[in-house]
């Protein structure tokens, strides 16, 4: 049985996929969150913990935004953009500058560089140095979640990249309807230049 809210379902096997994946996402926050403050990622080892973590959440929210805001831009480009001038305002701002000439495509090719940008970042706070060992860790879940890169790969995507392209899809205009979307607009037509 499937609610008609969008996401929700009382389907045993939906709900399993939710608690595992939800599970495997804390774990692995945790993993590369001990790994940083036992300085075993580069940035934590060469600098600080401190400025590593900060590094890492500072560059997956602003993923976040950039993977939102594509969807929010690719599905406004139909829409007219004098529907939403009073109620987003700030959208509009976004909209008018996006959606004008080849802006989009020029927007487009900024952001993919930005992704580049800011995953090595991430990379580079939070992923694990050669032979890193965490508090005991039997070496099949040292393997899987670490020497494989699973931790971060989970983290980087499901916090990064899919929820807010997911929420983007749903709420084009409320996502990007903020002064952050609007700066990163600007700083990927900046890359694309």
């Amino acid at each position: 049985m499937v609610d008609t809210d969008i996401g929700t379902s009382t389907n045993p096997i939906t709900l399993f996929k939710n608690v595992y994946s939800t599970i495997f996402l804390i774990f692995s926050i945790v993993l590369v969150t001990g790994l940083i403050f036992a300085e075993q990622t580069g940035l934590s080892h060469d600098v600080h913990p401190g400025l590593a973590i900060v590094v890492l959440w500072v560059a997956i929210i602003w993923l976040s935004m950039v993977e939102g805001s594509q969807a929010s831009f690719v599905g406004l480009a139909p829409v007219d953009r004098e529907l939403y001038k009073d109620s987003h305002p700030i959208a509009y701002k976004c909209s008018k500058i996006c959606h004008t000439a080849d802006n989009l495509d020029r927007y487009l090719m900024g952001r993919q560089f930005m992704v580049i940008f800011i995953v090595f970042a991430v990379n580079t706070a939070g992923a694990p140095l050669a032979n890193s060992e965490l508090w005991g860790l039997p070496g099949w879940i040292t393997d899987i979640f670490l020497v494989t890169g699973f931790a971060m790969i989970l983290l980087t995507c499901m916090v990064g990249q899919l929820n807010s392209q997911v929420n983007a899809s749903h709420c084009m205009l409320d996502y990007c309807d903020n002064y952050f979307a609007l700066f990163t607009l600007c700083v990927a037509m900046a890359v694309e230049f």
